[in-house]
């Protein structure tokens, strides 16, 4: 019974200092309003991770590619 206890214990830990925001960091308000937008979120999740960079990479070359096919269809 006692070791649950200890292993659940770390876990907790873990998640209480994942929850600290930078808030406290002094940020004016105009850097938090710019951080607040979609693009620079996402180009910040993209700087962290690889996979999401090259699924965007993927979804935004297919977006242009049915973009020109639609193009020389029209035309």
């Amino acid at each position: 019974m006692d070791t649950k206890d200890k292993q659940v214990a770390p876990k907790q830990e873990s998640k209480l200092k994942a929850k600290k925001t930078t808030m406290d960091s002094g940020s004016s308000g105009l850097t938090d309003l710019f951080a607040m937008h979609t693009e620079v979120a996402l180009l910040q999740s993209m700087a962290r991770s690889k996979t999401l960079t090259v699924m965007v990479v993927v979804g935004a070359l297919c977006f242009a590619g049915f973009i020109l096919f639609l193009y020389k269809m029209a035309g």
